[in-house]
């Protein structure tokens, strides 16, 4: 009797857990949430460059800070003569020489344009394949911006949260999980990331963490 019982009630538990599969949840677009999974990625097709720097320049390179914190950044081609500034690979990086200010809210950020184009078409592609250098527990996130070109509407998308090791770090981030910024685009899309024209790749530093320098090469999305 007591066995019967037993198989009974593992049925019914067994029952309840996988009818709770179907569940579905709802991301509500936001600057960025959530910290960023580690996965590993099989590209289904070939990578797409979008930028290597091995141009020697950063393209369309820009900055922006929360100056009313003290924050500022300025982002510029690396000095392959720096052993500080060593790339990833080749013989260019770019880097952004940064202060987050006092303000915890934010602090600054820094994007590029591709060398290789106006916008790159990375149509199909699932992730972005980005190698970092940042300093060890800074708090970070990548930024992906929609061109008007090619069927994309100029909509920006922010990755989850990111967290630097001290030292170069391939970030392959799907992008799925990215989250459309409210502040700060094209706010009348279509609300999907139109991978057939990234127009700027980019960093946004959260504040309060003091200064340094962060490193980015080798941008694909794969």
């Amino acid at each position: 009797m007591k066995n019967i019982k037993f198989l009974i009630l593992s049925s019914l538990i067994i029952f309840l857990f996988t009818s709770c599969a179907g569940v579905i949840t709802i991301k509500e677009p936001k600057i960025s949430g959530g910290k960023a999974a580690e996965k590993q990625y099989v590209p289904k097709k070939p990578p797409v460059l979008f930028e290597d720097f091995e141009a020697g320049t950063v393209i369309g390179g820009y900055s922006y800070a929360n100056t009313a914190g003290g924050a500022s950044a300025k982002y510029m081609i690396s000095n392959p003569d720096n052993p500080d500034e060593k790339a990833h690979s080749g013989r260019f990086c770019s880097k952004a020489i940064y202060n987050t200010g006092t303000n915890a809210d934010w602090g600054c950020g820094f994007g590029s344009q591709s060398v290789y184009g106006s916008f790159i078409d990375a149509k199909d592609r699932e992730y972005i394949s980005i190698w970092v250098k940042a300093p060890k527990g800074l708090k970070f996130y990548i930024f992906c911006n929609e061109a008007f070109a090619n069927g994309a509407d100029g909509e920006y998308w922010n990755s989850p949260d990111i967290t630097g090791i001290g030292d170069w770090k391939l970030y392959e981030i799907p992008m799925e999980t990215f989250y459309k910024n409210i502040y700060s685009g094209n706010q009348s899309g279509n609300n999907m990331v139109d991978m057939t024209g990234i127009g700027t790749v980019g960093a946004q530093i959260g504040g309060a963490q003091g200064e340094g320098l962060l490193l980015i090469d080798d941008i694909y999305f794969k």
